[in-house]
């Protein structure tokens, strides 16, 4: 069955739509809308997306989109997001001096931007596209990471450089997920 996603191969939802639909085939979409537009037009007969994170509330844009377009709920899924800090192989954590990811992500991992004041936050479009464009520009980026599921690690082939076992105020060194309670809602 194909499964139209808003991200790359990799990503949260793709992670959700292989729960959900065991063999499905991904159809990836950068935009919200493009899910929504492949559903309208019959080329998908279903979708997964992300409507609430329970550390970052509702995903209000796919929430407006359910309404304004002519489709329904088929049924729900939770999904505990766990954080990772990838690199392309061979680039250390002292190397890194940048860390992209989608903004929400970065927000739920503010403890460790705080603990590593050395390295910035760069919001990107995706968790598993910023993986995707570090392991890519790999030659241009040797600073940089991308935070992601550890399937977006796959993928790519990035390595993972941290990787939360615990909640943070219990680590001994930092990991990448402030916060293991964290739960996304297809």
């Amino acid at each position: 069955m194909k499964i139209a996603i808003q991200g790359e191969p990799g990503s949260f939802s793709h992670d959700a739509a292989r729960s959900m639909v065991k063999g499905c085939a991904i159809v990836p979409c950068v935009r919200s809308a493009e899910v929504f537009d492949l559903l309208e037009s019959g080329k998908v007969p279903v979708a997964v997306i992300p409507i609430e994170n329970s550390l970052a509330g509702s995903v209000t844009e796919h929430l407006d989109l359910l309404l304004a377009r002519d489709v329904f709920i088929q049924r729900d899924f939770r999904l505990r997001i766990i954080h990772n800090l990838i690199a392309a192989p061979g680039v250390k954590k002292s190397d890194l001096r940048r860390v992209f990811s989608h903004p929400v992500a970065l927000d739920q991992c503010r403890d460790f931007f705080r603990a590593n004041p050395k390295i910035q936050p760069n919001p990107f479009y995706d968790t598993a596209g910023s993986v995707k464009h570090v392991i890519e520009n790999k030659k241009q980026m040797p600073d940089a990471a991308g935070i992601a599921s550890r399937h977006a690690a796959s993928v790519y082939k990035g390595r993972i450089l941290a990787a939360t076992e615990r909640k943070i105020n219990r680590c001994q060194r930092p990991a990448e997920n402030d916060n293991q309670q964290a739960v996304r809602r297809f």
